[in-house]
């Protein structure tokens, strides 16, 4: 799929617009004649894949924002976060709404004029199973985020204006329908490019049995669930990468990526009509001048996130950028030695000496006030001259730089020979967790203040903006259908059989970072609550960052606000009260929705909105 989207551009002019060639025929071809022929149908083919790419090319905040791994950012006041002020005309939930109906005319309409086009029957088969999965997949998109949905299977050139919400009953047995009559259809058993696989199929109805077994209460939904998901297990084997190959922009669409947006250069109509994946997840780098990537600053990792990483767990190096050298792209290009190239910020953590670093930090600060550390410098007054007490901090804190003399931390090319020297370490002295991160979010509003995830990187600027990542965005791996068979044991109380699936996980090659630590493991409570709690914590870790959505994750197994209540501090900084979410356990169904079809009434509005 990702050769044949090189022709999105042209698919994005002729497909999807159904009335367009009516309206001018200066050319005197009709749609019929246009999408009967195989090169005019495949425009609409490419249009019907590469218009996912409007629901994920800027981070739909509405899968991760309002949960325990991500916080408010600096000078954000989005309700989407905090939930005090989420209405029904909020411009997230609108923009995926609409970006998911507009997906979906795409597949009617490609659905539409398969009948006619003039290709093979077995193609045509294949097309088919295509547009039934992802038709099922829209609309569970759908679901997760606002129970029964507005189903739309049919094509029309005209408005359609009364267009019922279906129960949720109904939404799920519609997408069940067409992921069952996909895994039917003429499909390949597994791709490595990108288009549409019984694999894919087999993930997805794992997660919307696992989903329907929560919000109806089925029991047997789980016990399909793990079918379906044993199904991808037994295809794709065990995990083969560790966390860092996984993710290597060298290494898309391995075996362990099971569906993703595919996105090429060769594809995009410019160097900004990429996604902002690699951009989303971490505060402001500074300007241009200084060589790092832009960041959204949209979506900051929690201390909480960070704190359920162990000391050998790989996957925190795999997950976030622990160095960022004088330009971020350095890591990439192998600029990483510390005699020869300056260092911009670095981000220490202590484990299990964590009041030593941060007594030893709050030595080369101006002190603390009210639970936070006041006028944290690293640089003197010239720019050019390390603090008293830096280099020793850096020297024995971070051991990779233990050699290193201060006049190689202090050179730096950019920004007219001055410094820019940051360190940031991670707070854990106290035992209480929200004590650790008032002081870990000191200095919050500063460029720098915390490590951004790096998985999603480019390897390069390709140009200073947001939307520069020409890379795929995955929305499922193997290691989440592990995860979804462990929490199908969950919802059965099969705590034993859940742990062995988690453990699958932490099996990673490559997660241990040292033999002589105690290896990673699990160890499940013995009630579903605090099962849960556990669980969600290792899927956080492991899928930190990724577009299958944690918001839709906590909401399902009815573990939202308990989360996001312990483990989010906005709940404390903003003050949000014994009951921070209450009835909005769904998002709103946009009111210019409501508005404009005359199926909906305000009666049909999610609670907590009405």
């Amino acid at each position: 799929m990702k050769t044949i989207l090189n022709m999105a551009l042209l698919a994005l002019l002729l497909g999807g617009c159904s009335g367009f060639l009516d309206e001018d025929n200066r050319a005197g071809i009709t749609n019929d004649e246009l999408y009967a022929s195989p090169e005019g149908y495949q425009t609409l083919r490419v249009n019907a894949y590469s218009s996912l790419r409007a629901i994920y090319e800027e981070t739909p905040r509405v899968l991760l924002a309002g949960t325990d791994l991500y916080q408010l950012p600096r000078n954000n006041t989005d309700p989407i976060y905090d939930y005090r002020n989420l209405s029904s005309t909020n411009p997230d939930v609108r923009a995926f709404y609409t970006d998911c109906y507009t997906v979906l005319q795409a597949l009617n309409t490609a659905e539409f004029y398969l009948s006619i086009a003039e290709i093979s029957d077995s193609d045509k088969g294949r097309y088919q199973a295509e547009y039934d999965f992802l038709k099922g997949f829209v609309h569970f998109l759908l679901i997760e985020q606002l129970g029964g949905v507005v189903i739309n299977d049919e094509y029309t050139q005209d408005p359609r204006v009364n267009l019922p919400r279906a129960t949720l009953s109904a939404s799920y047995d519609y997408v069940i329908g067409k992921l069952k009559a996909a895994l039917d259809g003429q499909l390949p058993q597994a791709t490595n490019d990108g288009a549409i696989n019984k694999d894919i199929v087999n993930h997805y109805l794992a997660k919307v049995y696992l989903t329907r077994g929560w919000d109806l209460g089925n029991s047997g939904d789980f016990e399909q669930a793990k079918a379906y998901a044993n199904a991808v297990i037994t295809s794709r084997g065990n995990l083969q990468y560790s966390m860092e190959q996984l993710w290597s922009i060298d290494n898309e669409n391995n075996n362990e990526v099971i569906f993703a947006i595919q996105y090429d250069a060769s594809s995009l109509g410019n160097n900004t009509s990429g996604n902002d994946q690699e951009a989303s997840f971490g505060p402001y780098l500074s300007g241009s001048e200084r060589g790092h990537k832009t960041m959204r600053t949209s979506l900051y990792p929690s201390w909480s996130l960070h704190s359920w990483f162990g000391k050998n767990d790989a996957r925190y190096d795999a997950t976030f950028m622990l160095t960022m050298w004088e330009f971020y792209y350095d890591y990439y290009l192998g600029k990483t030695d510390p005699e020869t190239n300056a260092i911009t910020a670095v981000y220490p953590r202590a484990w299990d000496r964590a009041q030593e670093m941060f007594d030893d930090y709050k030595a080369l600060t101006d002190g603390e006030e009210n639970g936070e550390l006041k006028g944290v410098r690293m640089i003197e007054s010239d720019g050019k001259t390390l603090r008293p007490g830096v280099l020793t901090f850096i020297q024995k804190w971070c051991p990779e730089f233990k050699d290193v003399d201060s006049a190689k931390i202090i050179t730096a090319k950019a920004a007219n020979e001055t410094n820019y020297l940051r360190v940031y370490p991670f707070i854990e002295h106290s035992a209480d967790p929200k004590a650790n991160e008032k002081y870990w979010r000191s200095d919050y509003a500063s460029d720098f203040c915390q490590p951004v995830i790096k998985k999603f990187d480019m390897n390069k600027i390709v140009i200073w903006n947001q939307r520069q990542s020409y890379r795929d965005v995955v929305l499922a791996t193997l290691s989440e259908t592990m995860l979804l068979y462990a929490e199908a044991c969950i919802g059965k109380e099969e705590y034993s059989a859940a742990e062995e699936y988690i453990q699958k996980v932490l099996d990673r090659p490559g997660n241990a970072k040292d033999a002589s630590l105690p290896p990673l493991t699990v160890s499940l409570p013995t009630t579903q609550q605090a099962a849960l709690e556990e669980y969600l914590k290792e899927s956080g870790k492991e899928l930190a960052g990724q577009y299958c959505g944690r918001w839709p994750e906590l909401r399902r197994t009815k573990m939202l606000e308990y989360m996001f209540k312990k483990y989010s501090y906005d709940v404390t900084y903003y003050g949000l009260g014994d009951s921070p979410i209450g009835q909005k356990t769904y998002r709103p169904i946009p009111q210019y929705a409501i508005d404009i079809n005359e199926g909906l009434t305000n009666d049909d509005q999610n609670p907590g909105y009405r």
